[in-house]
């Protein structure tokens, strides 16, 4: 078990639908008012694979950590916890309710090519939706008082 994060009850094994691969978030322009330029800048904004159905499980932070210190800490490889843009796309639309309000973040774990990066989906004060695109290896530690989320595959 990852001692950084714990699994927020009711929110352990929500259901992402298969998916084409096709959508990124980069230009997902209805579902956010705010996209991160560094999607294009950083090659992110690149289609992926069709997906299969899946699990996720919401997080909640419980020690401060690096992105990579969290989702490093389930023990597994990175691919297995990792979702695709249309997934987090699909997250975002399908269970709102299980992000993180208040102006801290909800982190998703995505590879775009061979790279790691983490999409950080937030909320505006006007409720409207903002992402932000963080390389995994950012050396910036988020604090647990924040109780920032992460989604993982389950």
């Amino acid at each position: 078990m990852n001692e950084r994060v714990t699994a927020i009850p009711g929110a352990e094994r929500l259901v992402l639908s298969q998916t084409d691969g096709q959508e990124t978030l980069g230009r997902a322009v209805d579902v956010f008012r705010y996209i991160d330029s560094n999607f294009t800048r950083w090659g992110c904004d690149v289609a992926g694979s069709a997906t299969d159905e899946c699990s996720v499980t919401v997080y909640e932070m419980a020690q401060d950590s690096t992105l990579q210190e969290m989702f490093s800490g389930f023990g597994i490889p990175l691919d297995q916890l990792a979702l695709t843009q249309p997934q987090i796309r699909q997250f975002v639309l399908r269970y709102a309710q299980w992000l993180k309000k208040g102006g801290n973040g909800t982190f998703f774990l995505f590879k775009a090519g061979r790279e790691f990066f983490v999409g950080a989906v937030y909320f505006f004060s006007d409720g409207r939706l903002g992402v932000r695109v963080r390389d995994l290896t950012l050396a910036r530690v988020f604090r647990a008082r924040k109780r920032h989320r992460l989604v993982a595959k389950a």
